[in-house]
């Protein structure tokens, strides 16, 4: 059975779509049908590594935000936890926003496409509509 890959250029949440729907079947199906959603995951997050490291709240944010969770929802304390961190609120405000601009990006991946013939059977509506762009 050849194997058909092909590059493709995609927004960067298209791709991450993507990578959530080869996450869904990793368990799923014969070797096959695994060394395709494998080839094309590690293609993803390869390319998505830059999204990745962007995303990730630094050590000092993620203190705050374990305070903030602490507070359970009380509203005064989480205030004053984001008045005496405004700066690194404000950091980690800026970074969403750049994790949104690069969502929107176009990126490069390379598919390998899974045949019709080796689908799992057990594969539900939402699985298969989520793998349909690598189905050929």
């Amino acid at each position: 059975m050849k194997v058909e890959k092909i590059t493709e250029s995609v927004k960067v949440q298209d791709a991450v779509d993507m990578l959530q729907a080869l996450y869904s079947v990793q368990e799923v199906g014969d070797l096959e049908f695994a060394k395709r959603v494998t080839a094309t995951t590690t293609s993803i997050e390869k390319v998505l590594k830059p999204l990745d490291d962007t995303m990730r709240p630094s050590r000092e944010f993620e203190e705050l935000a374990k305070l903030v969770n602490e507070a359970q929802g009380d509203e005064t304390v989480i205030k004053e936890l984001e008045e005496k961190n405004a700066a690194l609120v404000e950091e980690r405000k800026k970074q969403i926003e750049s994790v949104e601009d690069m969502l929107k990006e176009e990126i490069t991946i390379d598919l390998t496409y899974i045949e019709e013939d080796i689908l799992p059977k057990t594969l539900n509506a939402k699985q298969l509509k989520g793998l349909q762009r690598l189905i050929s």
